[in-house]
């Protein structure tokens, strides 16, 4: 009986630490997907006020 409790505990136990390793990579996938989208906001951003600045210079070369 009391073989069957330490047998059952330690399924419990890796069971927990299998979810906190789950929890902890998709914490990890999370963040790393966020800084993606960041950056690719950032770099539209960017590309987006450099086509300006091109439209700019060609409006005042064409004028």
């Amino acid at each position: 009986m009391e073989n069957d409790i330490n047998k059952i505990e330690k399924k419990a136990l890796l069971a927990i630490k299998i979810s906190i390793a789950a929890i902890f990579i998709s914490l990890i996938l999370g963040i790393f997907s966020l800084w993606v989208v960041l950056n690719q906001v950032t770099i539209s951003v960017g590309i987006d006020k450099k086509l300006k600045q091109i439209e700019m210079q060609l409006e005042t070369k064409s004028n």
